[in-house]
């Protein structure tokens, strides 16, 4: 069985467009699901693909970005 989906943080993307509705708009998503990421941490399959939508790499929103992918595959 494989171990869950590390979640990452969303406070780095909040503050880099300094609200939820602001980042919900430039990602195309519903403010709700903005909240609950937020309130919940980003699963690590969503984290890329939010990360690229908003034309970044993922390691320049999650500096441990490889550390945490590294880990979850050893884990697997």
């Amino acid at each position: 069985m494989r171990p869950p989906s590390p979640r990452l943080s969303l406070e780095p993307l909040v503050s880099m467009y300094g609200s939820v509705s602001c980042l919900a708009r430039a990602l195309g998503r519903q403010r709700a699901q903005v909240q609950k990421w937020r309130r919940n941490g980003v699963p690590l399959v969503s984290a890329d693909r939010i990360a690229v939508a908003v034309g970044l790499h993922p390691v320049e929103v999650w500096p441990d970005w490889y550390a945490v992918t590294e880990d979850h595959a050893a884990a697997a």
